[in-house]
């Protein structure tokens, strides 16, 4: 029987909420007089948010003490209780009343006493009681069908969603259609899996930030040990292929036959590029301990053209503009005759040029017109034992050797396409600035 009051109290919540809204005082009477006349009700009483009744139904009315504080335990929620009112005891049930943004504006009391619905069953007809009947069933039917078809589809629709993104489809997304309170619920949902999605980038992100911080690091650790290899190497190795080289070239000279000689000279030569590997090695480990001094731009560059021209490379300089730079002159020139080196092998015939040029910073460019480099192996051209050539033909460590000698000068390298057809090397270094 409680229960039944409830339902009709609910069952009326809207139409009274609405028409307070309004301020419609006609239609709230016509909610309350309709819910006064069901069966179940002894009493129907709206209040407003000051505890002040604005509509009253029934043989007596709760006190002004009783309904402000059914107004404060309704902060929480409706709830019902047994109470006296007036010196008659009767159940109650309360139901707090929103306006439309969501703020307490009233309260509705539905309550009933047992004993005057006894007596009054006995007065009515079997007849009353069924057509009463067949009214709560049509108001049930109703009830039941604007459910399903405002709430129960929408629903189903939402829970077919999340069936489809369990079921693997992470992109698909709710429709965000029916009542407001089901657009919602499937913003929210499609929100969350947007969250969950990103959360699940960024996740992969930091993975992989992660696996190449631990690949930096591994590789920071294998050059170390490199470059304490790379001293015992050259002393252990140093003296031997001197020794090798030596002998070789005694037996070159007491030797007349033309095979033998021959195959000494190919043991020379490859004695000598061990020799070559093993200060590459030492090279690429040991930074410059040089002072840096004053250098000129077009003096470095003729040096470098120079000692290139001593291994049988013919580079072209052009001229250029004056300009100073502050470094150590024979690292500078180490990592331009590396440069050119790998210019004037990646194109025998040449043309292999050498110039600068000069703005805020200072540019050195050493372009040839061999095969360029390919875009895919770019990113790792200065990493160590990467090359282009062919097995056999390069360590993989002039390039390195080149960038960790610019770096130290708070120099720049990359490499780009020339206008000759082949690759460009560009080097950048800021300007010599004079104390005061």
């Amino acid at each position: 029987m409680q229960r039944d009051l409830q339902l009709v109290a609910r069952a009326v919540y809207l139409p009274i909420s609405q028409a307070m809204a309004r301020n419609d005082l006609e239609q709230m009477q016509n909610n309350m007089a309709s819910l006064f006349g069901i069966t179940e009700v002894y009493g129907a009483y709206l209040f407003d948010a000051e505890g002040q009744p604005i509509i009253s139904f029934g043989v007596v009315n709760p006190t002004q003490t009783q309904a402000e504080d059914a107004l404060i335990k309704t902060l929480a929620g409706e709830f019902d209780q047994y109470e006296r009112i007036r010196g008659r005891d009767v159940y109650s049930f309360f139901m707090p009343m929103f306006d439309e943004i969501g703020q307490p504006n009233g309260l509705l009391q539905v309550t009933r006493r047992h004993s005057d619905i006894n007596q009054q069953l006995k007065r009515l007809a079997y007849g009353s009681w069924g057509g009463f009947l067949l009214i709560s069933i049509l108001i049930l039917g109703i009830l039941v069908l604007t459910h399903q078809r405002a709430i129960g589809r929408p629903l189903e629709r939402i829970l077919a969603s999340i069936q489809r993104v369990e079921s693997g489809e992470h992109q698909h997304r709710a429709e965000e259609d029916g009542p407001s309170e089901m657009r919602q619920l499937a913003s929210g949902l499609n929100k969350m899996l947007d969250a969950i999605q990103q959360a699940e980038a960024r996740e992969e992100q930091q993975r992989q930030e992660r696996q190449a911080i631990a690949e930096r690091l591994r590789q920071t650790e294998t050059l170390a040990a490199l470059g304490q290899l790379s001293a015992g190497v050259a002393h252990e190795l140093g003296a031997p292929l001197s020794v090798v080289d030596g002998r070789a070239s005694r037996l070159q000279r007491r030797l007349t036959n033309t095979q033998d000689i021959h195959e000494l000279d190919d043991i020379r030569h490859q004695a000598s590029r061990m020799t070559s590997i093993i200060q590459q090695l030492l090279s690429y480990g040991r930074s410059s301990r040089a002072s840096a001094r004053k250098l000129e731009l077009q003096a470095l560059m003729a040096r470098a053209q120079s000692l290139i021209a001593g291994e049988g490379f013919h580079i072209e300089r052009l001229p250029g503009p004056k300009a100073t730079l502050l470094g150590d002159s024979l690292s500078l020139e180490q990592a331009l005759i590396n440069l050119l080196r790998n210019a004037c092998q990646a194109c025998p015939e040449g043309p292999v040029r050498m110039h600068s040029r000069v703005d805020e910073r200072i540019h050195i460019l050493i372009e040839d017109a061999g095969s360029g480099i390919d875009r895919s192996i770019r990113e790792q051209l200065f990493e160590p034992f990467v090359t282009t050539k062919t097995p056999g033909q390069g360590s993989g460590l002039g390039l390195a050797i080149v960038k960790r000698i610019v770096e130290e000068h708070q120099g720049q390298i990359r490499v780009d396409q020339s206008d000759l057809g082949g690759a460009r090397f560009e080097l950048s270094f800021p300007h010599y600035q004079e104390e005061l």
